[in-house]
């Protein structure tokens, strides 16, 4: 729309980090998101945590988003080993403490850390078996950050939904081998990264490579 204002606008929800991956749920008629998490927990606070617990921390969050919410970020984020939010080291946290985190909003899912979600659609196509209608896709662009340990991600997720816009049990990886190699000890290793996700009228699910440009399309023809 032409002619907005900035104070045109209100603050619909906070304490979100880095959301790439956003849509609406026309069938919980609600706006989801799924979030970036921390880095570097390691480097800047290595009295805490050495670099298994910053290849491991904190987990990416998927978030329905109502007016008012509050998800804790820069505050908190969310350990997926506790599963709990806990206060982060900037604001007086050491991994274990939950101080003012209990009173923010915890993630519906939580995924693993730094697999970096870029896209997030909710399938309303009619192509695919019944049990991925409504379900959420999510295209994790795969991580930078988790040396020593091999990165990870590189894929597209699958999370089952019920109607009312909860999840409707695990999250299973749909499409992998983007990155075309098992060792990934770099960005640079990997010779695909999903980016973008977009079902077509056919129903058919189509995923974009942030590396070469590339789209594949993803169909069900059944038995």
């Amino acid at each position: 729309m032409l002619g907005q204002r900035q104070d045109d606008g209100l603050r619909y929800a906070t304490g979100i980090r880095n959301a790439v991956a956003i849509a609406w749920n026309p069938f919980a008629d609600a706006l989801y998101v799924v979030q970036h998490g921390r880095d570097q927990l390691d480097t800047l606070w290595p009295e805490y945590f050495d670099a298994e617990d910053n290849a491991n921390l904190p987990a990416e969050e998927f978030f329905r988003v109502d007016e008012g919410d509050d998800f804790g970020w820069p505050y908190c984020y969310y350990d997926p080993i506790q599963s709990k939010k806990v206060l982060a080291p900037e604001y007086g946290g050491d991994g274990k403490t939950v101080g003012r985190c209990d009173q923010f909003e915890d993630p519906i899912v939580a995924y693993p850390a730094h697999w970096a979600p870029n896209d997030l659609i909710f399938y309303d196509g009619t192509q695919f078996p019944e049990r991925y209608r409504g379900g959420a896709f999510i295209a994790f662009h795969g991580s930078w950050n988790r040396a020593p340990l091999p990165q990870a991600g590189y894929n597209v997720v699958f999370q089952p939904m019920n109607a009312d816009g909860t999840p409707a049990g695990d999250w299973e990886v749909f499409a992998d081998g983007f990155a075309g190699t098992d060792q990934i000890r770099s960005t640079g290793d990997a010779k695909h990264r999903p980016m973008g996700l977009a079902v077509g009228p056919d129903g058919s699910l189509y995923i974009s490579d942030s590396v070469r440009g590339r789209i594949w399309r993803v169909i069900y023809r059944g038995s």
